[in-house]
């Protein structure tokens, strides 16, 4: 019998589930708005389509090894503890697993978001067939996860891999941490489009001026990546600017981790060779050179299913993918 699993991905808007293979494949993908779902609401929705999600598989012959659930914020992985979720009130100290293992009667497995996405990139994505491998996703902030020795590391208060908040300019901009300079306030999309439109508003030239003004297009880091492929020079320097700040991080952790692979998901890492091509150039020029050798930076392979694939694979982690 087919062994499955059935993913879980808790967004700050809405939460996305589905039945995940031992391939990563995706199937009955399902989804509901958080909004206006107190605590003891959002847990009942939760069972009942985790609940019917099992049954489908059962119908199709395939037996269901557990729930995973990927999540924001803090979590105590081995109590499956929810410290609190980011944007979604009234979770505060919730022992999540312990509740949905006891309503569901199967196992259960919770970890951190990005710690889901990296592990399913690891199984499924872009990290198949490595050891040790550092996976980021570049979206409105930086998130992070790290498999050494083919296993998650969470580090001693399951904290570890908060790459977003590696600083580097101590004089950089306000972090939402606190800090000043952190990665994620240089590569995040938030930064990237103040910065393009306040050098714009400075009377920089570009090509983006025009197409902002008169054809009404928003910018946006897709926008830049398009001017840049049409050389425009100032788009060509913000994404040189970013890679060159996103690859001093990623150098770092190169030096520290050695890692086979450097995987980048989120909507920074899908302009291709705008970012990659000049990211890699600074890696190899800001890196120890044996790391630069050893470590490929990659874009993430697995899409829109990162979350449910990722959450899936916290199942398989704990239970093998055998059937």
């Amino acid at each position: 019998m087919k062994k499955v699993a059935i993913g879980v991905d808790i967004g700050g808007t809405n939460i996305r589930l589905g039945i995940v293979g031992p391939d990563g494949k995706v199937h009955d993908r399902v989804s509901f708005l958080t909004a206006g779902l107190g605590r003891a609401r959002l847990l009942s929705r939760l069972v009942r389509h985790i609940s019917i999600l099992r049954k489908l598989a059962a119908k199709k012959g395939w037996k269901t090894a557990g729930a995973g659930v990927g999540a924001p914020g803090p979590i105590d992985v081995e109590r499956g503890f929810v410290y609190f979720f980011p944007n979604i009130p009234g979770w505060k100290d919730t022992p999540l697993k312990a509740l949905l293992k006891k309503r569901l009667g199967m196992p259960v497995a919770v970890d951190n978001d990005a710690n889901a996405l990296a592990l399913g990139e690891f199984f499924f994505g872009a990290g198949r067939g490595a050891k040790n491998i550092v996976v980021l996703t570049l979206g409105t902030g930086v998130g992070g996860g790290i498999i050494l020795d083919g296993k998650l590391f969470h580090g001693h208060a399951y904290s570890a891999a908060e790459i977003g908040h590696l600083v580097i300019n101590e004089n950089g901009p306000r972090c939402g941490c606190g800090n000043r300079g952190c990665l994620e306030t240089y590569v995040g999309n938030g930064y990237f489009v103040r910065e393009a439109q306040r050098r714009l508003r400075a009377g920089q030239k570009s090509v983006l001026r025009q197409w902002t003004a008169r054809a009404g297009q928003k910018l946006t880091p897709l926008l830049a990546a398009r001017a840049a492929r049409a050389r425009d020079a100032f788009a060509v320097g913000l994404w040189r600017e970013t890679a060159g700040h996103l690859a001093s991080a990623l150098a770092g952790l190169a030096n520290v981790l050695n890692p086979e692979r450097i995987v980048l998901g989120g909507g920074i890492a899908q302009n291709g060779a705008v970012l990659f091509g000049p990211l890699r150039a600074a890696f190899r020029k800001k890196a120890f050179s044996v790391a630069t050798h050893s470590a490929k930076i990659v874009p993430a392979a697995l899409g829109l299913d990162a979350g449910v694939a990722g959450a899936g694979a916290l199942v398989y982690a704990r239970q093998g993918r055998g059937d």
